[in-house]
Formats: structure tokens, sequence, C-alpha cells
């Protein structure tokens, strides 16, 4: 099962620890990717961050407006299977500064 979970991650991979593997620079593809092959759920988070699912809604948005999402994250290693969340996000190609409120919507920060 994790061998197929590192087939899809590819060259993303940055570290392996005892418990996780942690990733950088993942497509919205792979993430969907992930998804479908049953490593993770919408419903996943980690920490304070949003859930994969808003991950992936966002990255959606992003291609819409010909922006590109990449997603940082780990992957759980827990004997029930692997869990991958995310915790980063990187988007570039923003051509329109009002993007950056669907932004801070995502990450759930209030400003004044």
């Amino acid at each position: 099962m994790v061998q197929r979970l590192e087939e899809i991650l590819g060259n993303s991979i940055t570290e392996y620890t005892p418990n996780a593997i942690k990733f950088q620079g993942l497509s919205l593809e792979s993430l969907e990717q992930v998804i479908q092959s049953g490593y993770t759920t919408l419903n996943a988070s980690f920490n304070a961050a949003p859930s994969v699912g808003s991950f992936i809604e966002f990255g959606q948005r992003c291609k819409s407006i010909e922006a590109t999402a990449i997603f940082d994250g780990v992957v759980i290693n827990d004997t029930d299977g692997p869990n991958l969340v995310i915790d980063a996000i990187t988007v570039k190609g923003v051509k329109d500064l009002d993007f950056a409120g669907e932004f801070v919507n995502l990450c759930g920060v209030a400003m004044n």
C-alpha cells in the first residue's frame, strides 16, 4: 500500500521519518489521485490547517484562474494505513490581488 503512495508522490518526497513521509511540491492532480486511491479523506487535516478537501477546492479555483497550487504535507504512517494531510500551499501565477482574499478565507484568518 505504501509503495503505491510513494509512486503517486514521486519526487515530491523530501524526508522519511519512522512515523511519516514528508513531501513538497505535490500537484493538484497528484493530490486528487491520492484521494481516489484512498490514502486520505476530504475531511483529513493537520493541526489548524484546512482540510484536504478545502485545499483541493482552493487548488481547483486556482486552476480556473490559470494559477498553479502546489501542496506540501506529510503522510502519517498508521497501522490501519497511511493518511496524507496537507500543511502548506504555494500558489504561482496569481495576477489579481483580489484572489488573496480567497486565500485568507481558505486559512480562516480574520483580517481587520
